[in-house]
């Protein structure tokens, strides 16, 4: 899942978004006030995300590795057949 996904906001947030959004939820699923290992996972998956897209440099690094901007389609199809025929 997205790490922008798993917080609610979009990919265009801000610093102070992001946080707000991690602070609600992190209210919300905290070990300490819930009980259960369900509870504990989403609380950890949050804070991952959290970790991962707070800091505008590691947040740069998370879009360039996860999204890729397609300019040329042909390059897409190339590559497909490539790998299907190899």
């Amino acid at each position: 899942m997205d790490y922008f996904e798993q917080l609610g906001v979009g990919r265009d947030a801000s610093t102070i978004e992001i946080k707000k959004a991690y602070r609600k939820l992190a209210n919300k699923y905290h070990p300490d006030k819930n009980s259960g290992s369900e509870v504990e996972e989403i609380f950890q998956l949050i804070k991952k995300a959290y970790d991962a897209i707070v800091d505008p440099k590691k947040r740069s690094l998370y879009l360039k590795s996860n999204y890729t901007v397609i300019t040329d389609p042909r390059e897409v199809a190339d590559s497909f057949w490539h790998n299907a025929l190899s």
